[in-house]
Formats: C-alpha cells, structure tokens, sequence
C-alpha cells in the first residue's frame, strides 16, 4: 500500500446495521444479540469477509444532518452548528469556519470527490420569481424562490445548490443537499427529478428512469476510471459516494431497484411478507406496512449492487491494493419495531448502524469497538498515515490503534438531541429529557437480557453502581461535547458532572 492511500468512502441514508446478509453466517452471528434481516447482499457479504466489520458502531443523533455533520467534521453539534436536519425552516447547517473531512484531505494534497446526498445546508432559494437560475445571473438580488416555484415562507423545500464558498475544498462535486425522489421521468414535472449541482452551480438530472443510486454511480466509477481526466492521475484521491436510499420512499416498486425488488421482495419472490421480517419487537402491520417493507429492503439490495459495482472497477483500475474502502450508514430505521417507522429515537434499529474497513494491512475481523460518529473522521485521516493532519480541538478519538493492538477503548457513547441526552454501553441503553425543572421520559433498557429493548426498567432495577457508573458516563459526555445541559449544569442534581 502507499504510504498516502486512496479512500472510497461510501455512506447510505437510513441503513440499519442488521440489514446485511453476513449477520446470518455461523462466522458473524455471534456477534449480534438479534436477529438478522433475511436481505439480499451479496457484495457486502464477501466485502465483510475482507474487512473489519464493527458490530457496535452507532449513530449518536439518528438523524441525517446530525450524524453527517458530526461525521465530517468530527465535533458534535454544539460545536458543528447542526442540531437538527437542515431545512429551510431551521437555521442550522455545518458551520464554515471548521475544517472538515473533505477539506483535510484536500490540503494534504488529495484529489476530493463528492458525488450524491450532502444534506449540510440550510436550503436557499436558487430560482427568481419568473423561474430563472440565479446562479445563471451573478449580479441577480432579487426575491428568489425554491426550484419548485414557491417562496421560502411558505414552503418545506429541501433541495437546492450547495453555495461556491460553502463546498469545504471538495475539487469534484456532483451533488445536492436532499431531495427524496430517487427516479423521474419525462411525463413528470423536471423538478421532480434526482438534481445535482456540480462546483459551478451548474445542474445536472439523472437520465429519464434510471435509479439514482444507479446513476451517482456510473459516475463514481468514471471517476475511479479517471475518464476525461476528472482527476489528477497521479495525485492520491478520496471519493464520498453518497447515497439517499434505503431512506424512504418506499410506496412502490418505482423507488426502488426494478430487478432487486422482482427477485427477492415482491409478492411473488416472497409471498410471506413475515419472513422478512425478524424482529420480535415489530407491532406495525397491515398491507401499507408490508409494501414499505418490501420496498425498503429492495433498497438495501440495490444498494448493495451499487456498492459490488465500485468494488469491481477497483479491482479492474489495480486501485483495490492502494485504496481503502468504508461502508457506513447515518442511521438506522424502525422498519416497524416498536410500531414505529423512520429513525431519531433511542431504539437499537435507529442507532445500530454499519461500519465496514477494507484497509491493506488490517486483518479482517468482527471488532465490537463503541465507535461514534465524531470518531470516524480521526480515526480514517490516521489509518491513511495522516494523523498529524489530524485538526486539532475534535471531540473524536482516533482509534486506528485499537484495530490492531491493545490500547483503551470507549465505555460508553453519547446518545443526543435537543432535549434527550443519553448512553449507550455495553450493558445498558438509557436516556433521560428535559421536563423543565425535573427530567422527563426516563428509558433505561438491559441489552444483555432484553435486546430488543421491550422492558423500560426503573433506575432502582439495576445496581447502583450501574447507575452510578450511567450518571458519571453521561456528565462526561455532555462536557466533552461542551453539550448545553453542561453549559448550564442541567439536572446536576442526578448527573454527575466532572470537576
């Protein structure tokens, strides 16, 4: 391997860590306390074979904007700016003024590339009243409105331009902030199409239905090729392949992937909708829960195709000796467990996601290091042999050492939102909310004896070194992350805060 290796960084929208059909394996069942989703995917299943696989990696703000943001720029959100999805009712996005993965990297000297869901912006309007493309018309300072026609004030519009200035040193951008239609056609309004903006604001549509996971990464793998020079042949590159699925939508066989949901998840593939899904803990049913099943796990196999595609052109470009590869997803999803869809809770299906490393060098293994988003931006710069580039003032930990040799692990991780700060351990789930001058909504779940986390347990159930050890835990937490609970000293009363 190089001393500088390339990086292909592959990240899926709402991908649960269960939703890989490696889990099911005598070699990698013993590392989960559930079960499995019986899904089809091939590609990650030799692809976990090469690597190492983490079965304790979580999100530590199921949600898009959250997770990424802590992703790229290793901090949390007090300090990243994004305490929630970025929309253009809210006014959070990534700050601009902190270095970030992609900008890193690029001042190290890589090639970067970003193609597919960025998801770090407030959304600003990008079309003026009479429907022109301001970014067509520098000098335009007028009333602007959202691609599909309407004002900000009145609209929940997602998707627009990621602004010149605010594109973190990315050299290659095809990419848009979010937009959850993943195929269009002509019959349809052009704006309800997959848009992407390069580095000059210029946009781009995925052809005419063609599956946009399909599309970023026909792109990808041109510029893995190096077509047309997309890059400097011999700089070292590192390319984030972003995608939205398995995120919904999933009403139809039009979102998703035409031949994996023919094969394996349509009714006549699986006429028994139950034996996809596993999970004790599921309550939703009906027939508009079993269409976004099958949806959503034909999602998961499309993905997989995809992802098997990259692998193949490295191989095919000699890259794969010289390149290494994540896998990763910002969150989970309900899928009905609990009766509940979507994600932003403190279930395992939310929280639980996947983390796979290809890296020359490292032995393949199932490794149950408590890896948190803020870890994975340090811990990546050091096993591409940049640890001193490592910004300084992160939250993260690198842990690249812990890969290959006995050095401290993490005890816990943070579980965070607005109003609900928590924990995961080992043994222990557990989270508590603001309820003014008295914390609301105490949840405290035993992961030994209750996995699917079906029994809220009171505080006095555990021992009280347990939950002293909890209390201690989150304190800790909730400084390194400078969280406000700690700013105002939250609760001191119960959480032990440090000195």
């Amino acid at each position: 391997m190089k001393q500088h290796p390339n990086l292909l960084f592959v990240i899926a929208d709402q991908f649960r860590r269960y939703s890989m059909g490696f889990w099911s394996d005598p070699t990698f069942r013993p590392h989960l306390t559930t079960e499995p989703d019986p899904v089809h995917t091939p590609h990650f299943d030799a692809f976990a074979r090469q690597s190492v696989v983490l079965s304790r990696a979580i999100s530590n703000y199921p949600v898009c904007s959250p997770f990424r943001a802590m992703l790229f720029s290793g901090q949390f959100p007090e300090e990243n700016g994004v305490w929630h999805n970025c929309a253009p009712h809210r006014d959070y996005e990534l700050r601009g003024d902190i270095p970030t993965f992609p900008s890193v990297l690029h001042d190290c000297g890589y090639h970067t590339g970003y193609i597919g869901k960025w998801h770090l912006e407030c959304p600003r309007p990008d079309f003026d009243p009479e429907g022109n493309y301001i970014a067509d018309n520098p000098n335009y300072d007028g009333p602007r409105r959202f691609p599909d026609g309407s004002m900000p004030d009145n609209i929940n519009c997602w998707n627009t331009l990621i602004p010149k200035g605010r594109q973190r040193n990315i050299d290659f951008l095809h990419a848009y902030n979010t937009w959850d239609v993943f195929r269009g056609n002509a019959e349809m309004n052009p704006l309800r199409k997959p848009v992407y903006w390069d580095n000059d604001c210029r946009r781009y549509s995925s052809p005419d239905g063609q599956w946009s996971p399909e599309y970023e990464t026909d792109l990808a793998i041109s510029y893995l090729e190096n077509k047309d020079g997309m890059r400097p042949q011999d700089d070292p590159f590192a390319l984030f392949v972003c995608y939205n699925p398995p995120h919904l939508p999933y009403e139809s066989r039009e979102d998703t992937d035409y031949d994996m949901y023919d094969n394996y998840y349509s009714e006549q593939a699986q006429p028994d909708v139950q034996k996809l899904i596993a999970r004790d803990n599921v309550t939703l049913e009906g027939e508009e829960y079993e269409r976004h099943a099958r949806v959503h796990f034909s999602h998961v196999s499309g993905i997989d195709r995809q992802f098997g595609r990259l692998l193949e052109t490295l191989d095919q470009q000699q890259l794969a000796e010289d390149t290494i590869v994540i896998f990763c997803s910002d969150h989970g999803e309900m899928m009905g467990s609990h009766g509940l869809m979507s994600k932003n809770v403190l279930y395992e299906e939310a929280m639980a996601i996947p983390f796979l490393i290809r890296c020359p060098g490292l032995t393949p293994k199932v490794d149950d290091l408590l890896l948190s988003g803020v870890d994975i931006m340090p811990t990546t710069l050091s096993l591409m042999g940049l640890a001193d580039h490592i910004p300084s003032g992160l939250q993260g930990t690198d842990y690249a050492a812990a890969f290959s040799s006995d050095v401290p692990r993490p005890q816990s991780a943070l579980f965070v939102q607005m109003d609900t700060k928590g924990l995961q351990t080992e043994h222990y789930t557990f989270s508590i909310s603001d309820g003014g001058a008295v914390f609301t909504k105490p949840a405290l779940y035993d992961n030994f004896a209750d996995p699917y986390q079906m029994h809220n347990l009171s505080f006095d159930a555990i021992p009280p070194e347990d939950l002293l050890f909890l209390r201690k835990q989150l304190g800790y937490w909730l400084k390194q992350s400078n969280d406000p609970w700690w700013q105002q000293r939250k609760y001191a009363d119960f959480i032990v805060y440090p000195d």
